[in-house]
């Protein structure tokens, strides 16, 4: 009987950490939502061709988030950035590096090697890579997931960088 017993404790403790993992990722980290690194691919290695990737703090390595474009940015390095004005439910993603100029509480969205780097030594990163995320406009609303990462070359702000997926309406 006593067998029986550790058992049964053991199979409820292992419930509990289960449900506590579950419970802590849909609800304390980033975003809130469902999406998790299970969940999440990295299609066509979109990250490997990430420009000086070393600068990139990785604070949750995907996570999914919608909101308004407020700007579409062409960068020298071949990147576009989108400033995203968040829907209120991830309204935590941005943090006191996105306050201000030049996001003005956006968040960075970075689709990268869109267009061909004019800054020469960004062009190695985007050899061998053709995008295939679609370019939103400004004042569209977006889906987008992607690893959410700190920009510690730029005061530390939040950005969804690269984005693995993106999806207008």
């Amino acid at each position: 009987m006593k067998a029986r017993l550790k058992v049964a404790l053991v199979m409820v403790v292992l419930s509990g950490v289960v449900a506590g993992f579950y419970f802590r990722d849909r609800f304390v980290s980033p975003g809130g939502g469902p999406t998790s690194s299970s969940s999440c691919t990295d299609p066509a290695s979109i990250s490997s061709h990430i420009y000086n990737s070393y600068r990139l703090q990785i604070v949750k390595s995907c996570i999914t988030a919608s909101g308004t474009v407020d700007r579409v940015i062409d960068e020298v390095d071949g990147d576009i950035h989108l400033r995203l004005n968040l829907d209120q439910a991830y309204s935590n993603l941005t943090n006191s590096g996105n306050q201000g100029y030049p996001q003005y509480g956006d968040l960075v969205v970075e689709i990268i090697c869109v267009n061909t780097p004019s800054q020469t030594d960004a062009i190695p990163a985007c050899q061998n890579y053709t995008n295939q995320i679609p370019v939103p406009s400004a004042g569209q609303h977006i889906t987008i997931t992607g690893p959410y990462v700190l920009d510690t070359d730029h005061y530390n702000w939040a950005e969804i960088h690269p984005v693995y997926s993106l999806v207008i309406g």
